[in-house]
């Protein structure tokens, strides 16, 4: 019995003052690696955004009407899917064929946007999406 006591307090004077000091430093250390780990996730899906969209071309969209004045890229102001080529009416968000977000050319800018965006984060100008729908 007395060996037992002898064992518990010496698990609670000498191993007590270890984790005393051994707590925070440990504690610290974890924060330090999950704060690297947040860091250095972010920084390689940032680049890996990067490199994709400087690797993927734009695809051309199709010709309509089969005449050589007929433009290659839809005019500012319309929505298009990037990846199929196909164009869509104004408020349109979603391709319907690859359900991909739409891209959207700034009718003031240029400035390629998301169909869903209510303005350009360039100029400022208020899109299509943005304007309020009249009850019909």
């Amino acid at each position: 019995m007395e060996g037992i006591k002898k064992f518990i307090e010496s698990l609670a004077v000498d191993w007590g003052d270890r984790l005393g000091v051994a707590f925070p430093l440990l504690l610290a250390g974890l924060v330090a690696l999950y704060l690297a780990w947040l860091v250095l996730g972010y920084l390689r899906v940032s680049q890996v955004a990067i490199e994709a969209e400087l690797a993927a071309p734009r695809p051309a969209l199709p010709i309509t009407g089969g005449t050589e004045a007929a433009l290659e890229a839809p005019a500012r102001g319309v929505p298009y899917c990037a990846y199929d080529g196909l164009q869509y009416p104004i408020g349109a968000r979603f391709c319907t064929a690859c359900e991909r977000d739409l891209s959207y050319d700034c009718t003031n800018c240029g400035t390629t946007l998301r169909a869903a965006d209510d303005a350009c984060y360039h100029c400022g100008t208020p899109t299509a999406s943005a304007e309020p729908a009249l009850p019909g």
